[in-house]
């Protein structure tokens, strides 16, 4: 069955691809886990050979937005390309890339020194909606 957003492979992962003022975006719902703070993202593909890899660092895309709901909290990451290679989160020559990350909206609080470095690193992809 195909997610909300027309991507069956993924779809429990409430993904696919929008076109926003001729751009398209892969989407992504990330989750929160009840151990540690923040929200984990699934960004992976599926090869030719059936098997699960990073998402490319080049491609049709513009990049990955996450959207992520804590209680009455709601947010948006809206990761280039770019910023997803800084984060080692896409496959190129230079890097394995990711299956998946935690990512860090900035009401996420009680962070060990990892976890600060990374929503410092992501802040500027955030957006606070509700």
């Amino acid at each position: 069955m195909a997610g909300p957003w027309g991507e069956e492979e993924s779809s429990s992962y409430e993904s696919g691809t929008v076109s926003l003022d001729g751009e398209v975006w892969r989407i992504r719902t990330a989750r929160v886990t009840p151990t540690k703070p923040g929200a984990f993202v699934a960004g992976w593909e599926r090869g030719a050979r059936g098997e699960t890899r990073p998402f490319p660092r080049v491609g049709s895309v513009v990049g990955l937005m996450v959207f992520v709901t804590e209680g009455e909290r709601f947010g948006v990451f809206r990761f280039t390309q770019d910023m997803l290679a800084d984060l080692g989160v896409v496959r190129s020559g230079s890097s394995p890339g990711k299956r998946g990350f935690r990512v860090y909206p900035g009401w996420s609080g009680g962070l060990n020194a990892q976890a600060v470095r990374a929503q410092r690193a992501q802040a500027p992809a955030f957006e606070q909606l509700a």
